[in-house]
């Protein structure tokens, strides 16, 4: 029995990184969107600009959160969590590289992507809290 983990040494490995899965997703849905609304909102106000390197950031981030989903296994037992984190870094990652006359559907592609792990993230989060992995907020009485 000296492999057998208790509840206390779980719960404290799994605070360590729960954020990862969600902060990755979050970064690269901002890294493509919030980037694409702020040069919308510049080019309103007459600067224009061009962000040549987008792609490999939100690629980037994409795959930290899919690994990060992917990593979390041991601690939520759920393959869905991680099909669903890896589906989404192929969709997002794929549409990244598709032709230019396919960018219409590129960004539905993208969009079930995001949505793919943002799914991921909330079943591991539902999973760990199933579990009893969830940082908890104990109220004052």
């Amino acid at each position: 029995m000296q492999n057998a983990i208790t509840q206390s040494e779980r719960t404290a490995v799994a605070r360590q990184n729960n954020w990862l899965a969600p902060a990755g997703t979050a970064m690269a849905m901002l890294a493509c969107y919030g980037v694409t609304a702020a040069i919308g909102v510049l080019s309103l106000i007459g600067i224009s600009m061009a962000l040549p390197f987008r792609a490999p950031v939100i690629v980037l981030f994409s795959a930290i959160a899919a690994a990060s989903l992917a990593s979390s296994y041991r601690r939520h037992q759920s393959g869905l969590v991680v099909v669903l984190g890896l589906v989404g870094f192929v969709l997002v990652a794929g549409s990244k590289f598709l032709p230019p006359d396919l960018k219409a559907d590129a960004i539905g592609i993208e969009a079930a992507g995001f949505l793919c792990m943002v799914g991921g993230n909330i079943l591991a989060f539902r999973a760990r809290r199933q579990a009893g992995l969830s940082c908890t907020v104990r109220r004052a009485v």
